[in-house]
C-alpha cells in the first residue's frame, strides 16, 4: 500500500472517494486463478487526487509502484482513466479501478 488508508483519512476528517478493481474482473486475474485479489484506489472526490492505493493478492508488489509513481507526480484519478494498459495485465486494474471511481461522481443530472 501507498498513502494514507480509509481509517487515516476519516479519523483526519478528510473526504475522500475510493475506486476499486476485483482480480475476478479482470482477464489476468482469471487466468493466473486469484478470484479474492482487488486493487483499490483512494482519492478526492473534488480535485481527483489520488490519496493512497492498495494492492492485496498475487502479483500486488509488482504494480504498487504504478500507483506510488502517479502520486509522486501528484496525479490524478483522470491519468489511470486515460492511460493505455497492456491487455491481459494486472496493471489494468488501475483502470478499472478510476473508472469505478469516476462512475460515483456521476450525478443523476450528469448521466
Amino acid at each position: 500500500m501507498i498513502g494514507k488508508t480509509e481509517q487515516e483519512l476519516t479519523a483526519a476528517k478528510i473526504p475522500y472517494e475510493v475506486g476499486v478493481a476485483r482480480y475476478e474482473e479482470l482477464a489476468k486475474g482469471q487466468m493466473m486463478g486469484d478470484e479474492s485479489g482487488l486493487l483499490k484506489i483512494l482519492f478526492d472526490p473534488a480535485s481527483l487526487t489520488i490519496l493512497g492505493a492498495h494492492v492485496i493478492g498475487d502479483r500486488a508488489a509488482e504494480i504498487i509502484h504504478i500507483g506510488q509513481a502517479v502520486m509522486a507526480l501528484g496525479g490524478t484519478l483522470t491519468y489511470f482513466r486515460d492511460t493505455v494498459f497492456n491487455y491481459p495485465t494486472m496493471a489494468e486494474a488501475y483502470k478499472i479501478a478510476a473508472l469505478n471511481g469516476l462512475n460515483k461522481q456521476i450525478t443523476p443530472l450528469e448521466a
